[in-house]
């Protein structure tokens, strides 16, 4: 896993910031994820908490710091695919936090989380070439006539590697993908995703996403996305 470079003197946060960054940013360096549950916090405390990272991208037609995400029996009903967010973009975020604010009707309230990284070097050394070599049309996952993107799923900028993963956004017929794709699949981790707990991941090598499979007739979730570069 890469080597974070963290210029923030952690004395400058408040006590309850400190504490939530002394929790996440050790298992975040060692092994790309983490999360902690951290109880209610207010919207200006995730910011600090993201600024620590690097630098928030505003986003949505009011160029919000935090969007805000709706799953419902009547909106959001189906699976998302495992995908690292924002991989139609030239350069994707870096990091991503998820924070659960409210969540009810879920048997089992799980983030599905897993490292593309760690299944890509799985991968033959040809079938990595073919991956690396080949330029793809990549899609918005819910927009196509906004256009796509001539791009390649693996990726090198400063030294360091990030990797376009969305299934549903990219072709799928070719073997190479599909075994890199199921490796992904295999090694999923179901991370406990009730309130008050915050997911921070490194978005350029891990992927996430969600199962509707074990829900309640009525069930609901809100989450606040931040996208950091």
């Amino acid at each position: 896993m890469q080597t974070m470079t963290l210029n923030k003197d952690m004395s400058t946060f408040e006590a309850t910031e400190a504490d939530i960054l002394n929790d996440i940013t050790g298992p975040l360096e060692t092994q790309g994820y983490t999360a902690a549950n951290i109880g209610d916090i207010p919207s200006k405390t995730l910011l600090s908490i993201a600024y620590f990272f690097g630098e928030v991208i505003p986003i949505g037609r009011g160029n919000d710091h935090i969007t805000e995400i709706r799953t419902s029996a009547e909106v959001g009903t189906r699976d998302v695919p495992l995908h690292n967010d924002k991989s139609y973009w030239r350069i994707p975020p870096r990091y991503l936090i998820l924070y659960c604010r409210q969540a009810s009707g879920f048997e089992n309230n799980h983030m599905h989380v897993s490292d593309i990284h760690s299944a890509f070097l799985q991968l033959t050394e040809a079938q990595r070439t073919e991956l690396s070599d080949r330029v793809l049309d990549i899609h918005h996952p819910s927009n196509r006539s906004s256009g796509t993107l001539k791009g390649k799923l693996v990726n090198h900028l400063n030294e360091e590697v990030f990797y376009r993963f969305r299934s549903d956004t990219i072709e799928r017929d070719w073997e190479a993908f599909n075994t890199w794709d199921n490796l992904v699949i295999n090694n999923l981790v179901e991370v406990p995703f009730n309130p008050g707990t915050l997911l921070i991941m490194d978005n350029w090598k891990f992927a996430h996403g969600r199962r509707l499979t074990a829900v309640e007739n009525s069930y609901s979730r809100m989450i606040d996305r931040v996208l950091i570069m």
